[in-house]
């Protein structure tokens, strides 16, 4: 098969970095652009199933990027990549033609499977198409697809295929995971009785044995013609029946049965066909119902763990399969420890306001830092900031990424300063300490059934907080585990021991130099 060819627009060298990395492991062909110009050049020699497009960009945005592309190829799809400010645009922007969105930053599995679902959206729709251009009967499927719940399709399928076969007796049987069975969800000609009580196991009777090999059956004459069947049928009145898997792309759902009783005319192997079609637009609506459930629990879920933790731990909560306030384990990683030095006096100086403006400047630029080395941002405290590395995020070297982390920390935050002094000399008085340090913690969720928090507890972190504190401005103070791991071309320079608080004993102390 062909992969999937991906064109990536983006000024940001790491975010395409990223998506390049990603989505060749998952099997698609990329090519890369950096401007909106560049990538209509591109889309005018080659061809592309997707464009995934940041949404602010020099020259073009994101938007108009992806306009002008489905201009020349009809068929494009599309993905925005979006900041937090410019979120209610992309969800606008939904309505011009993209598939998707996701927000910075974000992990590799939302990008994969942000691509993964579009393309499934889009081979459902193609699907649709094709489907509605063979046969009239296909306009049923507007029908399904434009249905709220499982039990509007189903109802929707009982009586569309009623009316085609003129069947007296139907039912659908959906697979239960939990009961390992087959119950009757929808019916005509069934007391309802009847249909509560019925479980059958794949492999048993008619239904079951349909179910598990995923061919549909054809019964004419009912149990007096066919003996072999007679005791598997449920009702000994049937003359004619059809029993059709329901099947998706990757799995049987259940078991249609229809039945004509009393009397009437065999069914044929053209029923089979018309049955095929109905149900397929019925799945396909019952699929991408599913999809939109899955994907609307996961942005509520999202949106509530995101008011407490970073948008990673967000999605490690949302894949770990367990109630998240029970998540908790011991783990060795690395902790990192910031904070401002001279702050409390600045806030005698600065009026409330200017100091809310200049800590969401702080706060916002060392989140960014912390995470263009896949750090986790633990919380905010005051004028402090507490990140860890290793976790939940696995990366190779978390001592080596703390102190880059930190080296580009202080830099950036000299330059802050320098901005905000040219605004209040104040300012000019405050410095930045940081210090790291590496071990075992418990990391997990430390809190009550009404406030969940995602965080680290132990020894490290108390002295990751200790150095923070010891350091002088603009410096990085780190332990001997951290130094132990650190590659050669980092500059460290050993200090006097430190009788750190907390501690029984003073602990080998050293400095990054750069």
């Amino acid at each position: 098969m062909t992969p999937k060819r991906i064109l990536i627009i983006d000024d940001e060298e790491m975010i395409v970095n990223l998506c390049l990395r990603v989505l060749k492991r998952e099997g698609y062909e990329v090519t890369c652009s950096s401007s909106g110009k560049e990538a209509i050049r591109l889309a005018s020699t080659e061809t592309f199933h997707m464009v995934v497009t940041d949404m602010l960009m020099p020259g073009m945005d994101g938007l108009e990027t992806f306009l002008a592309l489905r201009e020349k190829q009809p068929e494009l799809i599309g993905i925005l990549i979006t900041g937090h400010g410019t979120i209610d645009t992309a969800i606008q922007a939904m309505g011009r033609g993209l598939s998707g969105f996701i927000r910075k930053p974000f992990l590799p599995q939302e990008l994969a499977l942000a691509v993964k679902e579009a393309f499934q959206r889009s081979a459902i729709a193609e699907e649709n198409t094709r489907l509605k251009s063979l046969l009239p009967l296909y306009e049923l499927g507007e029908r399904f697809i434009l249905s709220r719940s499982r039990e509007e399709i189903l109802d929707g399928l009982i009586e569309t295929l009623s009316n085609q076969t003129g069947a007296q007796r139907l039912s659908v049987m959906l697979y239960e995971e939990k009961e390992n069975c087959l119950r009757i969800i929808a019916t005509k000609g069934i007391k309802k009785e009847t249909a509560e009580k019925v479980r059958i196991r794949p492999g048993e009777k008619i239904s079951g044995r349909v179910f598990q090999e995923g061919k549909p059956l054809i019964i004419n004459g009912g149990s007096d013609e066919n003996p072999r069947f007679r005791s598997l049928l449920m009702f000994k009145d049937i003359v004619a029946a059809i029993l059709f898997p329901l099947k998706a792309r990757d799995r049987t759902l259940g078991v249609l049965n229809i039945s004509k009783v009393g009397k009437g005319s065999p069914f044929t192997q053209s029923d089979i066909e018309i049955v095929s079609i109905i149900c397929r637009q019925a799945v396909m609506a019952l699929e991408n119902l599913r999809v939109m459930d899955e994907q609307g629990q996961k942005i509520r879920l999202r949106t509530l763990f995101e008011q407490y933790v970073a948008p990673e731990v967000a999605e490690v909560l949302l894949s770990h399969g367990q109630n998240p306030l029970e998540l908790g384990e011991i783990k060795r990683i690395t902790v990192l420890f910031s904070d401002i030095r001279n702050f409390t006096p600045l806030v005698q100086y600065l009026p409330l306001e200017t100091l809310r403006s200049f800590l969401n400047d702080f706060f916002g630029l060392l989140a960014e830092v912390i995470f263009k080395f896949n750090g986790t941002l633990d919380k905010f405290m005051g004028d402090a900031v507490l990140a860890f590395f290793g976790a939940p995020i696995p990366i190779s070297e978390p001592e080596n990424a703390a102190v880059n982390s930190s080296i580009l920390m202080l830099n950036i935050f000299e330059e802050l300063k320098e901005a905000w002094t040219a605004e209040n000399q104040a300012i000019s008085q405050i410095g930045l300490g940081v210090g790291i340090s590496s071990g075992e913690v418990f990391l997990g969720n430390v809190g009550s059934k009404r406030r969940f928090d995602y965080t680290v507890i132990g020894t490290e972190v108390n002295v990751a907080q200790r150095l923070a504190s010891e350091a002088v401005s603009g410096q990085t103070l780190i332990t001997r585990n951290v130094k132990d791991r650190l590659n050669s071309s980092v500059l460290v320079k050993e200090e006097s021991l430190r009788l750190l608080k907390g501690l029984e004993k003073p602990i080998p102390v050293f400095s990054i130099t750069e």
